[in-house]
């Protein structure tokens, strides 16, 4: 893991992984930092209250502010006695109570969960019925519309992150042409066939 110094106000801290929007890069979605206690915390509270913050990244300077989400925090004490927190939006919480139910993110180190949380956070943002097998399906069909899948920057670290804006409404209609049409990837779950759709997301 490599740690870059990050910093707001005269403070301090080390930052192991920023995810940022592609779009807007000085948007952070997805910050971790470590370092002592006073300066983690310092760092966490001027990223909630919109103040200065900076990292150089190898001989560049990168601004971070953050989105206008509601953040998550989680803060944990280390075996070296050095504190570890993370900072992401709270529409990647599975049940979470935000009222945006047609957004959601997702974070991960490891892309072969990515189709799991991404079923499981648009089946909880739906009431249409669906089945796990969808998923590679329904993944195509969030890439082929325009705007309801974004792929984040990582700008440091080994995290990915995705955001997802999507309109239940064509949802409903999308899935129930493609169940009239019999698409295959949708009407096997219906014959027997229980297998979980993958991702290829190499």
């Amino acid at each position: 893991m490599k740690l870059f110094p990050i910093y707001a106000t005269g403070i301090k801290a080390y930052c192991s992984d920023i995810i940022v929007d592609p779009e807007e890069p000085e948007t952070a979605y997805f910050v971790s930092v470590c370092g002592y206690q006073a300066t983690v915390k310092g760092i966490i509270a001027n990223f909630l209250e919109r103040q200065d913050l900076h990292i150089n990244l190898d001989g560049t300077l990168h601004y971070m502010t953050r989105s206008d989400h509601g953040y998550k925090m989680i803060v944990k004490k280390m075996p070296s006695g050095l504190i570890h927190g993370v900072l992401f939006p709270r529409l990647a919480l599975p049940k979470n109570k935000e009222d945006e139910q047609n957004r959601f993110f997702i974070f991960t180190e490891h892309k072969k969960d990515i189709p799991d949380l991404f079923y499981l956070h648009l089946d909880e943002r739906t009431e249409l019925p669906m089945h796990p097998s969808w998923a590679n399906w329904l993944w195509q069909v969030f890439e082929e519309k325009q705007d309801w899948l974004f792929e984040l920057n990582s700008l440091l670290g080994s995290f990915h992150g995705y955001l997802f804006k999507f309109n239940p409404k064509q949802l409903q209609d999308i899935i129930s042409t493609a169940i009239r049409q019999k698409i295959p990837q949708v009407v096997k779950c219906m014959k027997g066939g229980n297998e979980h759709g993958k991702l290829d997301s190499t």
